[in-house]
C-alpha cells in the first residue's frame, strides 16, 4: 500500500506531466491525449506513466512514439515546476483501462434492456 506522501507526490507529477504535455506534446498529435496515472518508485528515481488516447491504434502508437520522443524535455519540466530530491526517470504505458471500460458501455447498450420499473420488484 503506497502512503500518503507518495500518492501527493504522483498526484503533482501527474498535474506537471498533463500541463507540460499538452504545452509540447499535443500539438505533434492528431488525437486527445490524457495522463491517467503515475506511479513512482519509493527512491522517487523513476515513475511509470500510464496514458490514454482517444483514438484509433495508429493514433496510440504515434502519441507513445511522441511522449518517448519528448521525454528528457518533459523531464526537465518536471525538475523546473516540482521541487524533488531526485526528478525521477520517466517511461510511458499506454493505460487501455478507458478503452475497455467504452467497449464495455456499448456491449450493455446493444443489450436493449428495459428499464427497470420502481414500483416491481
Amino acid at each position: 500500500m503506497r502512503n500518503q506522501r507518495m500518492r501527493r507526490v504522483d498526484a503533482l507529477i501527474q498535474r506537471e506531466l498533463s500541463t507540460l504535455c499538452e504545452r509540447q506534446v499535443v500539438s505533434e498529435l492528431n488525437c486527445l491525449l490524457t495522463i491517467t496515472k503515475v506511479k513512482t518508485s519509493a527512491d522517487l528515481r523513476s515513475a511509470q506513466v500510464f496514458f490514454s488516447v482517444f483514438g484509433d491504434r495508429k493514433q496510440w502508437k504515434e502519441a507513445e512514439e511522441a511522449l518517448e520522443k519528448n521525454r528528457k524535455s518533459l523531464q526537465a519540466g518536471i525538475a523546473r515546476g516540482i521541487t524533488l530530491k531526485y526528478t525521477p526517470v520517466l517511461s510511458f504505458k499506454a493505460d487501455p483501462t478507458l478503452e475497455e471500460a467504452d467497449r464495455v458501455f456499448s456491449i450493455i447498450d446493444e443489450l436493449n434492456l428495459p428499464p427497470d420499473s420502481e414500483g416491481e420488484q
